[in-house]
């Protein structure tokens, strides 16, 4: 089975190369467009389908840079995702489905993935679910 979903992911983490001076709190982050500028962990959905960025107008994404060098990226994604199904107790069986993350080349050793605030399972209430990545 298959569930669709759109999404805003979050991913932060600190590159110390890129601390600057704010000038006396005067500078509260910089935003680019451009991904390609800074480095970025090389995430990818384990149980993607399908997926796709949105581009209408222009892309849908950000990457903000703090003057401690923290650096929050931001984008706008669909996906259809693979959900295992059991089905069991059908007609009375509840289903749970994951969105699971990794890192396509780097190890634990060097990335590790962990949740920015403690989540729960979906409830149609909750909207959001922020990934922070950090690297050791």
């Amino acid at each position: 089975m298959e569930f669709s979903v759109q999404i805003t992911f979050r991913q932060q983490w600190n590159d110390n190369r890129l601390e600057f001076n704010d000038q006396k709190g005067k500078i509260k982050y910089l935003t680019m467009t451009e991904r390609s500028k800074v480095w970025m962990p090389d995430t990818f959905f384990r149980n993607e389908k399908d997926g796709k960025f949105h581009n209408i107008i222009q892309p849908n994404l950000y990457v903000r840079v703090y003057p401690n060098g923290d650096v929050l990226y931001s984008i706008r994604v669909s996906l259809t995702l693979s959900c295992p199904m059991d089905l069991e107790l059908f007609p009375l069986d509840t289903q749970t489905c994951h969105l699971k993350v990794a890192s396509y080349g780097w190890t634990t050793k060097d990335l590790v993935y962990s949740w920015k605030k403690k989540a729960k399972a979906y409830d149609g209430t909750k909207r959001d679910y922020n990934l922070q990545s950090t690297i050791e």
